[in-house]
């Protein structure tokens, strides 16, 4: 039985990995969530790659995350006279509401309300920032004035950036508002919220899904300065959080990114909510079968910022070397993990944000993995929380996540060093004992007479109950 890699990988679908075979191939080799991005395809093509998931999970018989991915307000150019034009530095160009063929003197874009958004002197960035204006001239609600500060060639359809703005519109757009509605009649495990500003954002969205009674949980994609300077109120409300640098990089300074991402990490760590790396990790190869050594380092740092999990975008979606993209992946967080466990201990987090006695618990597993052998931790939780909890402490041993919900089963796929599995309520603390046995055997990662730690409550199968510990030797 090889390491378990604790540190977890998404891995975004589309005409690369869609088939059942690819998907199998790239879940054996590490992927424990995937990811389907709504910015691409409809919804029969996102219902087949569900249901190909879904066909793996059983072959499996293991649990597989998928996360729906929301466009959120992205605002693009629209379309521009021969496809593109160049815009030379010192121009003017006006910018309307009004859609219009695009030229070098006029162009529109997705947001009709741009106009009214901005104000003069505030920088605005086409491409991902390779061409940059600043706003001269508030003409009028339906218009502004330009001029190019740094030029080049303009296509449609390109990113739109306004990283002075914090924009007042709704981080959900008509589209994500009925790409919502359709992720709530499906199997979802959680859904992703793009270019989130403020907490109120995510309670926007969390209300749209319980209001269709959808149990997915949300992930806050940061991605603008404003969500930066509201992180801790955003921590708190959303489920998980994604670090994505794409347009991250765009909008602030590129050398303030990792540190902005070694903060968020930390700050998952303290509140016990799962962290996702994204963007650009193992970009080149999406056409070269092997990664530069700064993409390696880049996996690597995230897997040493405490990062949950790790994500591969156009990798896996669009790339010549998906399988071979996850491998690698997995391989740089196993050599992170050795290294992590034999010359560095991970103290425990002594004020991480969980009720008390779950808090008390963590810490008590902490001090016993680092004073005797234990193979494996295994908690019982009905909710997740406390397997959530418990491997913020990054124990140096697999947490197994036992539950009576299909759904909670999945959903710890996204946690750090848990293995999940599904089980029936029990009535005694000894079931569970046997539970626990029997998974840490069957898993490999325990042998009998190896002593693994049980986490439970009383009585067992209510929430939030968590209060026992046991130190049990497996049969």
């Amino acid at each position: 039985m090889g390491m378990i890699v604790r540190t977890k990988i998404v891995a975004t679908l589309g005409p690369a990995t869609g088939d059942v075979k690819t998907i199998r191939e790239i879940a054996l080799a590490g992927v424990d969530m995937f990811r389907i991005n709504f910015s691409h395809g409809d919804n029969a093509q996102r219902k087949e790659l569900l249901d190909n998931v879904r066909a793996v999970e059983a072959e499996l018989k293991r649990p597989l995350a998928v996360m729906g991915d929301l466009c959120g307000p992205k605002i693009r150019v629209r379309k521009i006279e021969g496809g593109s034009v160049l815009l030379g530095d010192g121009q003017e160009i006006v910018i309307q509401s009004a859609d219009v063929l695009g030229t070098a003197r006029r162009i529109s874009t997705t947001l009709e309300e741009l106009p009214q958004q901005v104000q003069v002197n505030q920088p605005l960035l086409l491409d991902d920032g390779k061409i940059r204006l600043e706003v001269t001239e508030l003409t009028s609600d339906t218009e502004i004035r330009c001029v190019v500060t740094q030029g080049g060639i303009l296509s449609g359809s390109k990113g739109v950036n306004l990283p002075g703005t914090q924009l007042k519109i709704s981080p959900l757009t008509a589209k994500d508002r009925s790409d919502a509605a359709w992720i709530a009649t499906q199997d979802f495990d959680y859904v992703a919220l793009s270019f989130v500003q403020i907490a109120d954002d995510i309670c926007e969205l969390r209300e749209l899904l319980d209001a269709a009674g959808c149990q997915a949980r949300i992930v806050a994609k940061i991605e603008k300065p404003q969500a930066i300077e509201n992180i801790d109120s955003i921590v708190d409300v959303a489920d998980a959080i994604m670090v994505a640098r794409g347009d991250l990089g765009v909008e602030m300074d590129l050398p303030v990114v990792p540190i902005v991402q070694k903060r968020i990490a930390r700050l998952c760590r303290l509140k016990g909510k799962p962290c996702i790396v994204a963007t650009q990790m193992l970009e080149s190869m999406t056409t070269s079968s092997t990664p530069t050594r700064a993409e390696v380092s880049d996996v690597a740092n995230a897997v040493q910022d405490l990062a949950d999990a790790v994500m591969l975008s156009g990798e896996t979606a669009v790339g010549q070397h998906p399988v071979a993209a996850v491998r690698m992946m997995d391989r740089i967080a196993g050599e992170m993990q050795s290294y992590h466990d034999d010359d560095h201990e991970l103290g425990p987090v002594d004020d991480i944000q969980a009720a008390e006695t779950l808090a008390s618990l963590t810490r008590a597993v902490h001090a016993i993995t680092t004073t005797q052998p234990i193979a494996a931790i295994a908690a019982f939780t009905i909710t997740g929380s406390t397997a959530r909890i418990l491997s913020k402490q990054r124990p140096q041993c697999p947490i197994l996540g036992i539950s009576p919900d299909p759904a909670v089963v999945r959903r710890m796929c996204l946690y750090y060093g848990v293995q999940a599995m599904q089980a029936g309520l029990v009535e005694h603390t000894t079931d569970v004992l046997d539970l626990a046995s029997k998974f840490a055997l069957d898993k490999g990662v325990a042998q009998p007479g190896d002593n693994i730690i049980v986490i439970s409550g009383r009585p067992l199968g209510t929430t939030g109950a968590t209060n026992t510990l046991v130190v049990h030797t497996v049969g």
